[in-house]
């Protein structure tokens, strides 16, 4: 008897911390002195019907995560963050094809004055900088196209690195990446490096990445050819709308060049309601294609979304990205 009353008492206490928290932070996360820690994730379902293929129910890149941080003094910060892959369409987690180390699993150092560092595998500047503004805005991810050659399953999320991220000096901040694999037969020393500037003005955000790719080996066990990428976007976000555009230019070590030109706009009614549009124009120097995607989301607070996305190629940009016309309906649960 004296177990279950103090089961219950430890239950009530739990259930009382959750409901007095969760309204005013919105999150599920538990926070003191020590530091913090923050359970979170995003699901998301989708049903697509691409042309040539049949209808299916897949996965939109669905994860669950924990990261936060440890106070080691006033000054100085231990960062961390550790996320699974889900794939809800098979209803797995932490299978051989989703497993913690295909996605963030890193571990830092951070100081207001000084900034951070972080080691392990981790988003890139590059990807944060000059692809999340664009290319994270329709949800099939079978359709994103800024990924090519060297910087295709590499330039996302970097694995075996170091990075840092400044503080922003007057809104504008640098970052920095190195990858060292010991295991990568083409190179020896670092295998990659990044560098990248973001400058925030305003409503206005420009971001500029240069990478160095020396490896072969990429997530997967896949295997493309070095380049050299320079990339830059241009993000504008005021009442309700947003605009970018985005160019990334690839000296690829096969002797072959590639260009992406991208160009995004979207506006969200007081409803929650947000039309979207993007083009993509893709050209490898012998074939030049287009991509065209618009999209209707209807957003619940922050927290959920429902949408409809189309998306268009043309003869060349079915070739170049291997895909087609696709219709995809789906939902999109965050916490």
């Amino acid at each position: 008897m004296k177990t279950t009353i103090k089961r219950i008492c430890t239950i009530s206490i739990i259930i009382t911390a959750v409901v007095s928290t969760a309204p005013a932070f919105a999150e599920i996360a538990a926070e003191g002195e020590w530091g913090k820690a923050q359970f979170y994730g995003s699901l998301r379902a989708l049903v697509t019907k691409e042309s040539g293929r049949e209808t299916d129910v897949a996965d939109g890149v669905s994860r669950i995560g924990i990261k936060g941080h440890v106070n080691l003094s006033e000054a100085w910060k231990a960062t961390y963050r550790l996320e699974a892959r889900i794939l809800l369409d098979d209803g797995v987690i932490n299978s051989d094809t989703s497993d913690f180390h295909k996605r963030i699993t890193y571990v830092g150092l951070k100081n207001k004055a000084v900034g951070e560092v972080r080691i392990g595998k981790q988003y890139s500047p590059h990807y944060l900088w000059t692809i999340l503004p664009i290319d994270i805005t329709f949800h099939n991810p079978r359709h994103y196209n800024v990924r090519w050659n060297a910087s295709e399953n590499s330039s996302i999320r970097e694995a075996n690195s170091v990075a840092y991220f400044s503080p922003s000096y007057n809104g504008l901040s640098f970052g920095a990446l190195v990858e060292i694999d010991g295991g990568d037969p083409q190179s020896s020393g670092i295998d990659s490096y990044n560098i990248a500037a973001k400058y925030n003005i305003g409503s206005w955000q420009v971001g500029l990445s240069y990478i160095e790719r020396g490896d072969d080996f990429r997530i997967n066990d896949a295997v493309k050819p070095d380049a050299d990428t320079i990339a830059t976007a241009i993000q504008y976000k005021s009442n309700g709308h947003k605009a970018v555009l985005r160019y990334q230019f690839e000296d690829v070590s096969d002797n072959t060049e590639f260009k992406t030109i991208g160009a995004y706009y979207s506006y969200t009614f007081e409803s929650g309601i947000t039309p979207q549009f993007r083009i993509y124009n893709l050209d490898n120097g012998v074939i030049n294609g287009n991509q065209i995607a618009i999209g209707l989301t209807k957003k619940f607070n922050k927290y959920g979304e429902v949408f409809i996305d189309y998306t268009n190629y043309d003869d060349d940009a079915a070739i170049l990205k291997k895909r087609d016309d696709d219709v995809t309906v789906g939902v999109k649960v965050s916490f």
